[in-house]
């Protein structure tokens, strides 16, 4: 991908809004005596240091100079409790066309 293309930057926005972003879920439950609310909130990412604009061919002078993405514990947590079941092969062949690859996950 070319560095300052417009997908390049599109990509740039899309991680940008993905670590700024809170899901949040809920249910709302009605109880012989009242209604229950009920609400939790968690990040996708804890912290996040991403060098866009780094030279490929210069080799990395330390760890310091890596990217590196943190997972929230909630995130993580959940993510480890409730794999997705797939077939990495298929996502393999998949991974080059994106609504494909979208379409069998939702299937699958």
């Amino acid at each position: 991908m070319h560095k300052g293309g417009k997908e390049y930057r599109r990509l740039i926005g899309a991680f940008e809004r993905i670590f700024g972003a809170t899901m949040l879920f809920g249910t709302n439950t009605l109880k012989p005596v009242a209604k229950v609310v009920h609400r939790l909130r968690f990040n996708f990412l804890r912290e996040a240091t991403i060098w866009y604009n780094r030279d490929e061919n210069q080799p990395s002078l330390s760890e310091a100079f890596e990217n590196v993405i943190i997972l929230s514990d909630e995130f993580y947590q959940e993510t480890v409790d409730h794999p997705i079941p797939t077939d990495l092969d298929a996502v393999r062949v998949s991974s080059s066309a994106p609504a494909t690859l979208d379409v069998f996950m939702r299937l699958s």
